[in-house]
């Protein structure tokens, strides 16, 4: 049996499976770096041209609803420069609302994968769940959808485009020192 992609291109299923294998493997390297704020691992697995987005969302009624329920706000907006400056900052002791340090457990399910528009290039669908647990009772949880687009490198992947949908329209916690 084959699967046809939007690139036409025909996949078996043992490559399919083979393919979202290797794509969660990805997924759970990197959300160990994020757990154990390895950012020199985390950078490597991302793109030098990285678009890294959050917008913000708003509710509306159900007869006013876009297929997109976000605006033109954004929680994050970065390149990986800036991921990198965000990183430097926690270490330089500026970031005091990182010390004492959060603690992190990021977990990634529902991983849906399909072939990119451009060679090399991989289409995954996402959900994430951040538990987030600072000092002794600040506890929250963040989850989103992520739309990404990887890019075959080095016999791995690096990621090129991620879109983080959170599923709040408000955001609960004190601050977003936290990578999706």
């Amino acid at each position: 049996m084959t699967t046809t992609t939007n690139t036409q291109t025909k996949m078996t299923d043992t490559d399919q499976m083979l393919l979202w294998y290797k794509v969660n493997q990805f997924y759970n390297q990197e959300a160990r770096a994020l757990d154990d704020e390895d950012y020199e691992t985390w950078f490597s697995m991302l793109a030098e041209d990285l678009q890294y987005w959050m917008p913000a969302r708003e509710s509306v009624f159900r007869k006013d609803e876009k297929p997109d329920s976000t605006n033109n706000m954004n929680h994050y907006n970065e390149t990986l420069p800036s991921l990198q400056l965000r990183v430097a900052r926690l270490h330089s002791g500026a970031a005091w609302a990182e010390d004492p340090r959060t603690r992190y457990r990021h977990i990634v399910s529902n991983v849906e994968v399909e072939l990119g528009d451009a060679a090399g290039e991989i289409k995954v669908r996402s959900n994430t769940l951040v538990y987030r647990s600072r000092l002794e009772r600040e506890e929250y949880w963040l989850l989103a959808k992520r739309d990404d687009v990887l890019r075959e490198a080095d016999g791995s992947f690096k990621v090129a485009k991620r879109k983080i949908t959170p599923d709040f329209t408000s955001l609960l916690s004190k601050n977003l020192n936290v990578f999706l």
